[in-house]
C-alpha cells in the first residue's frame, strides 16, 4: 500500500514500500491510502556565550564554535561522530550534519576547505571548531599533528622500548617513511630527539604527546 506524504513545498508525495517516491497534485482521497502530514522536527537550539557557541550534538556531546559562525549552523540539527580504535574505544569526536543531502564536517563547512584539503585541530580536539584551532592541512600535516598510539607504552610519541637492546629507540615517520633517529640509555634523551626531529621535519604541525 502506498503512503502519501504533505512536503514542505505544499504538495502530496507518493512514498511507496522501499522509501522512495516523487510528487503529485492534486492530494489523493483515495480511502485505502493513508495521509501523514509531515511534522518539522525541532531544533536544537545553540546557546551562545560571549565570543564564543556550544552547539548541542547527540550522545550528549557539545561542539564549540566562534560566535560569529553561528549563522553557518542554523536551521539544523549536529549530530557526534565516534571515531573508534580497534578495541572499541573512542579515538576522536567530531561534529557532523546534513547539507543539501551531503554528509558534513561542521569543521570543513566553517573554513570552507577544497576537498583536496583537511582541516586540523591543533590541539586535537575535533568539537573546538573555533576559528583560532583550525587550520588548514595536506593528509600528511594532519598525520604529523596525530596523537601517540593507543598501544605506545612509553608515554612519549615516537619512543618506543627496543628490548634486544635494552634501550629506548626513537623514530619518526617523514613523508610516508619511518626515519631512525637512534637507540638512547633513559627516555628522555630519545623524548628529546623526538622532539627535535618534529620541529624540525614537521614544523608547525609537529606533535610530542
Amino acid at each position: 500500500m502506498a503512503c502519501f506524504v504533505w512536503t514542505m513545498s505544499g504538495r502530496w508525495a507518493k512514498i511507496d514500500r522501499h522509501g522512495e517516491g516523487f510528487e503529485t497534485s492534486p492530494a489523493p482521497n483515495q480511502s485505502d491510502r493513508v495521509r501523514i502530514i509531515m511534522a518539522t522536527p525541532q531544533i536544537r537550539p545553540i546557546r551562545v556565550n560571549g565570543n564564543f557557541a556550544h552547539v548541542p550534538l547527540t550522545k550528549g556531546y557539545t561542539a564549540i564554535v566562534d560566535a560569529d559562525d553561528v549563522h553557518l549552523l542554523l536551521g539544523r540539527n549536529w549530530s557526534a561522530l565516534e571515531v573508534r580504535r580497534r578495541d572499541g574505544s573512542v579515538r576522536s569526536v567530531y561534529a557532523v550534519g546534513t547539507i543539501n543531502g551531503r554528509f558534513t564536517y561542521m569543521h570543513r563547512l566553517i573554513l570552507a576547505v577544497p576537498d583536496n584539503l583537511k582541516v586540523d585541530h591543533r590541539d586535537g580536539i575535533g568539537l573546538d571548531n573555533r576559528r583560532a584551532n583550525l587550520r588548514t592541512a595536506t593528509e600528511l600535516q594532519n598525520a604529523h599533528n596525530a596523537r601517540r598510539r593507543v598501544d605506545n607504552k612509553s608515554g612519549s610519541k615516537g619512543v618506543i622500548w627496543h628490548g634486544g637492546a635494552k634501550k629506548w629507540m626513537a623514530s619518526i615517520r617523514v613523508n610516508g617513511h619511518q626515519k631512525y633517529l637512534g637507540t638512547f640509555s633513559n627516555i628522555t634523551d630519545a623524548t628529546a630527539a623526538y622532539a627535535k626531529a618534529s620541529a624540525e621535519l614537521h614544523g608547525e604541525y609537529g606533535r610530542t604527546g
